[in-house]
């Protein structure tokens, strides 16, 4: 699967943050796609572990199984992304019990860009 559909079509992306002490910790989480970029945002806010270890590094790798996504992350704060954002997340999560808190304040000041490193 390409990285991109790896965002697109996954329901639960992996994603590995490096330890200050070395080693990762991969985490299941939500992730969409608005025009071709991937996004992803932490639905506990800025105190999730995955969202300050990526934060932090400005890093981190999705796990598709044997496959391994490098990726720069990127905060984003600007109101129109953020709101293509919350409607992704509407659609794609439309089933899911969580998609209120991936849309809510705390949520959406925690969103970042997903740069794939070719």
């Amino acid at each position: 699967m390409a990285a991109l559909d790896y965002f697109a079509k996954t329901d639960t992306v992996r994603i590995a943050t490096g330890l200050r002490a070395g080693g990762e910790v991969v985490t299941p989480i939500w992730a969409v796609v608005v025009d071709g970029v991937p996004y992803i945002r932490s639905g506990y806010g800025p105190d999730s572990k995955w969202y300050r270890r990526a934060h932090r590094t400005g890093q981190a790798a999705f796990v598709d199984g044997a496959r391994r996504y490098q990726a720069g992350i990127t905060d984003i704060a600007d109101e129109p992304t953020l709101a293509a954002v919350d409607a992704a997340y509407r659609a794609k999560y439309a089933s899911q019990s969580g998609v209120k808190e991936m849309v809510a304040r705390s949520a959406r000041d925690c969103t970042m860009r997903v740069d794939l490193v070719a």
